[in-house]
């Protein structure tokens, strides 16, 4: 649980690197420190504990000390805004805390485990940061209880399906807490522990929330940068899908052809309004799509089967590399004329035009050009062709 707090954290600050603490021991003697942390940690033996917090993705030390006898120990630290920090001794025995300037906070644990036994007064944040990591934990184990059960051997049918009420039942609840505690801490900064936990779809009004609740109070913070960038990525993402659902909506079954006119091997600009007259096959393909590949063998065979009758392929290629793309066509022996491509991979207009995300990817259009069917590959395209021509 701990290592999810901690990535969640840590990408907020610097999204493609998880710091690692220094942790050469130091002690705080800048007289300006405005943070102080005390407490007492049963079963230290004499330990070193460490103030850390995260500096360009880096966790550094601030400041450390010897426990005393009795587990006492006294921290400090100067801090211009909120930010986060851990105290503690390893890497997986700590707790995470965000501190303000001018706070005076008592934390008290067991040093055998500190990361679950901690307690924190003095830091509201802090105090949300230690009930939604209790909350998650037990959330996780409730999960992992059911799931236990589940593989288990003696379980009727009724059984599993109790299970997975139960199971749905606990979702339900955990996401229940989880909006609960959006609302109460949407702005302030321990809301960043529950980022990861959410879906960017799903989840982009919650998203939109804490980047206005965190733009009132910590405009100038880079978690809320972070967060502001975070928001306007996935609204990007949301426009790019709405975008691809209008695409679809245009090459669906009895729709016409959106026009496809692009370079041929030799340069020449080939379209597929030519091909009118004719049954067309659009297949979007790539000489590095091993899938694709699989199934040229099948478009092989009706290209042979039906071209006298009034059959054809067009194919368009997602390649980027010329050369590539055209030994391809000779291995996989892919001889009708029309092959064409704008060399350009994903970001190809022909994407765009028809709103696919996978390939192959296969369109059907009659004489006229209108959609018949789309994704016929294999025995479904030689159903379909056979129900055309008869034969």
């Amino acid at each position: 649980m701990i290592k999810f707090t901690y990535i969640a954290i840590a990408l907020l600050i610097c999204p493609f690197a998880i710091g690692q603490e220094k942790a050469n021991p130091v002690e705080s003697d800048n007289e300006e420190n405005n943070v102080f942390i005390n407490g007492i940690i049963q079963n230290a033996n004499s330990k070193t504990i460490y103030l850390s917090y995260f500096n360009n993705g880096e966790l550094e030390v601030v400041d450390s000390c010897a426990l005393k006898k009795n587990g006492k120990f006294e921290l400090a630290a100067y801090n211009s805004e909120p930010d986060f920090y851990r105290v503690g001794f390893t890497s997986n025995n700590f707790a995470l805390l965000i501190l303000s300037k001018d706070q005076k906070v008592i934390l008290n644990g067991n040093a055998d485990n500190l990361k679950n036994s901690y307690s924190i007064k003095g830091s509201f944040e802090s105090e949300q940061i230690k009930s939604f990591v209790q909350r998650y934990t037990e959330y996780n184990d409730s999960l992992a209880s059911i799931n236990k059960i589940r593989i288990s051997d003696n379980q009727t049918p009724e059984d599993q399906k109790k299970l997975a009420t139960k199971m749905e039942l606990t979702k339900t609840e955990f996401t229940k807490f989880r909006t609960e505690f959006i609302d109460k801490n949407y702005n302030n900064l321990s809301v960043l522990i529950i980022i990861s936990n959410l879906d960017d779809i799903k989840d982009y009004e919650q998203f939109k929330k804490i980047e206005a609740g965190l733009g009132k109070t910590n405009p100038n913070s880079k978690y809320y940068i972070s967060v502001k960038q975070k928001v306007e990525q996935i609204e990007q993402k949301i426009k790019q899908q709405e975008e691809l659902k209008k695409r679809n909506a245009t090459s669906q079954p009895g729709k016409m052809a959106p026009a496809l006119n692009f370079p041929g091997l030799d340069g020449k600009v080939i379209t597929l309004e030519s091909l009118r007259g004719q049954y067309v096959l659009i297949d979007f393909w790539a000489s590095w799509c091993r899938p694709c590949r699989m199934e040229n063998p099948n478009v092989v065979k009706a290209y042979k089967k039906y071209k006298e009758a009034g059959f054809t392929v067009f194919s368009v290629s997602l390649d980027r590399d010329k050369n590539r793309w055209e030994q391809a066509i000779i291995k996989d022996g892919l001889i009708w004329p029309n092959h064409v491509s704008d060399l350009k991979q994903w970001q190809s207009a022909a994407v765009a035009k028809y709103g696919f995300r996978g390939i192959p990817h296969t369109v059907l259009i009659d004489k006229e050009g209108r959609i018949l069917e789309k994704n016929l590959r294999g025995q479904a395209l030689e159903n379909k062709l056979e129900e055309i021509f008869g034969f």
